[in-house]
């Protein structure tokens, strides 16, 4: 004979449990997408059957980076996708870069290229207006700060060498990393970069400071003055 507890006890409570021991056991590769968000879901949404929500996102977005990506007005139109579950997808965006900023500091960023790229992609890659960075470098390449220089619109943001080199001076670099974004998907450089990228390392040559490499990340693609001999 049942109990009377698990008569009325909603089955979708057993089915949390299961997931969450599956993802603890065997990591978040064996899940399905849609289970990954409704396992997202009951962080923040207690005692209801997040599944379908989970599914519709899927659907909308296609991956797991499409939803991580989406715009917070879109998502905020599928159930349950409120203020904790945008928080929480806001903290875990930040978290996970900071990690990769953390791990990319630990050792000279020409040995962990690789590592800085994808880190550089996941910073700017689908920012929605242009931005404009600097990361200031010891005299082994070691990351020693990283500057936010402008933030402008869409397709353009402004740059002053002067506040570069200001900035650069600032945090006793020996070399710089210039670092923005195209919200266009093309990473190719335009005229005003190329000139740009001049004109910094113009003045930054008379202070004895190098520009290591200027990247532009573009969406998941990115193109790099130094892998290019653009500088």
């Amino acid at each position: 004979m049942r109990d009377k507890n698990d008569i009325t006890k909603p089955h979708y409570l057993d089915h949390r449990t299961r997931l969450r021991s599956r993802f603890s056991k065997q990591g978040i590769n064996n899940l399905q997408p849609y289970e990954i968000i409704e396992l997202f879901l009951t962080f923040v949404i207690p005692q209801k059957d997040v599944k379908p929500a989970a599914k519709q996102a899927i659907e909308k977005f296609k991956t797991i980076k499409g939803f991580f990506d989406a715009d917070e007005k879109e998502l905020s139109e599928i159930p349950y996708f409120k203020d904790k579950a945008l928080s929480l997808r806001k903290f875990i965006k930040e978290v996970s870069l900071l990690y990769q900023k953390e791990q990319v500091e630990q050792i000279p960023i020409s040995i962990s290229r690789g590592d800085l790229i994808q880190y550089c992609k996941n910073k700017l890659g689908f920012k929605k207006n242009e931005e404009f960075w600097i990361i200031s470098l010891d005299s082994k390449n070691a990351i020693i700060k990283e500057d936010l220089i402008s933030k402008g619109l869409i397709d353009k943001t402004t740059v002053y060498p002067k506040q570069v080199i200001e900035t650069a001076i600032k945090n006793g670099s020996c070399s710089i990393l210039l670092l923005h974004n195209h919200t266009n998907g093309n990473p190719q450089p335009s005229e005003q970069d190329i000139n740009i990228t001049k004109a910094i390392d113009i003045s930054a040559r008379i202070l004895n400071i190098s520009i290591y490499d200027h990247l532009i990340i573009a969406d998941d693609n990115y193109f790099s003055f130094r892998e290019n001999n653009t500088i």
